[in-house]
């Protein structure tokens, strides 16, 4: 299923008590400061105020956020408020009904000891980040530490000291658990997903690929389920906190999982990707007696506007097949034949025109 972000709740709410444009009366904190506040307010850790009952005039604000008609303002601005958000007083408007009921997002630590050093401190940084991504789509509660022992408890304590801001847990008590699995059995979908679902992230940080595959060993009485761009595993990102990422908008959002991952590729998963797709959609001429690599435009411009690529990842890409040329497609209707060379099709033109060569990579 489908769940609407704790703001979207609050944001309903405040709409139908006639309000419009209120203002945090302090400085925002990082992260989606709406969804923030909007958990605040349903824990009545905020109150709801309007200027009469705050008893003094409200200062004019910037908009920091949007949602359902309502306006969320805040710092200096020109707009101006009918109504306020401060941390100490009585609310105006009812926010205790409302209930957040969400899947639980975990990282597990079954293979935490696997972990060189310096993988465990990238873990911990993934973790924190990822906490921080959960707060923006759900509440601090949807997000758990799981398949934790003594060692990786003492570990997690003490880079969170003073004190760890979410659940460590040895065990998950759910009847629906999914493990997020790049090789799981099926496709990853929101209709196996429900408020009492546990969806699992191995925590795993494989700076050398040697633990490729491991996640079929975390619950492996689970769920495994994978998540894919067009059936590729290549361009979904491999750090904890952009594949939480991704699934939090998909679960929040009427976009698809593809969409999803087409809006959080990152650098690395792009050239991983474009690495391997100039490998098998590449072309070899022979121009001059000498073989020369290529791709058509018409493919060019298609990869750029779906993977949102620059010359950056073209000329990185490049260096990995030994640097290849873009070509105008016209030019494979004056191809003379064809020849193999070490088992590798390689195309003979008649001649090279003026402007049939676009783009030279390196």
């Amino acid at each position: 299923m489908k769940f609407k972000k704790p703001k979207v709740l609050v944001a309903e709410r405040i709409k139908e008590e006639g309000f419009k444009k209120p203002k945090i009366l302090f400085r925002p904190t990082r992260g989606d400061i709406f969804n923030r506040v909007a958990y605040k307010l349903v824990k009545g850790d905020l109150s709801f105020i309007t200027p009469s009952s705050f008893g003094e005039t409200i200062k004019p604000g910037t908009v920091l956020d949007e949602q359902c008609g309502v306006s969320l303002l805040g710092l200096l601005g020109k707009e101006a408020p009918d109504s306020g958000i401060i941390r100490k007083g009585k609310s105006v408007i009812d926010f205790s009904d409302i209930n957040f009921r969400y899947p639980t997002i975990a990282v597990d630590f079954s293979l935490y000891e696997k972990l060189s050093e310096k993988e465990k401190k990238s873990l911990f940084n993934q973790i924190e980040i990822s906490f921080g991504i959960v707060k923006d789509y759900f509440t601090p509660e949807n997000f758990v530490l799981t398949s934790c022992k003594e060692r990786a408890k003492e570990d997690v304590g003490k880079f969170f000291h003073p004190f760890v801001p979410f659940q460590v847990l040895e065990d998950i008590e759910s009847d629906n658990v999914i493990v997020l699995d790049p090789y799981g059995d099926k496709e990853f979908t929101h209709e196996e997903v429900d408020a009492n679902t546990v969806i699992v992230v191995g925590g795993i940080v494989d700076s050398g690929e040697r633990m490729d595959g491991w996640t079929k060993r975390v619950l492996e009485n689970a769920k495994h389920r994978r998540i894919t761009y067009k059936g590729s595993i290549k361009l979904v990102p491999d750090r904890i906190n952009d594949i939480i990422k991704i699934v939090c908008e998909y679960l929040t959002e009427e976009i698809s999982l593809e969409e999803a991952v087409r809006r959080n590729f990152t650098r690395t998963s792009k050239l991983k990707w474009l690495r391997k797709a100039l490998e098998n959609s590449i072309y070899r001429f022979v121009i001059n007696g000498e073989v020369v690599r290529g791709i058509p435009e018409s493919l060019y411009d298609k990869w750029k506007e779906e993977f949102l690529l620059t010359d950056f990842h073209f000329r990185k890409g490049a260096k990995h097949i030994g640097g290849f040329v873009v070509f105008k497609d016209t030019l494979l209707s004056r191809v003379k034949g064809k020849i193999k060379k070490r088992g590798k099709e390689i195309l003979i033109l008649g001649e090279i025109k003026d402007g049939d060569i676009i783009k030279i990579y390196s």
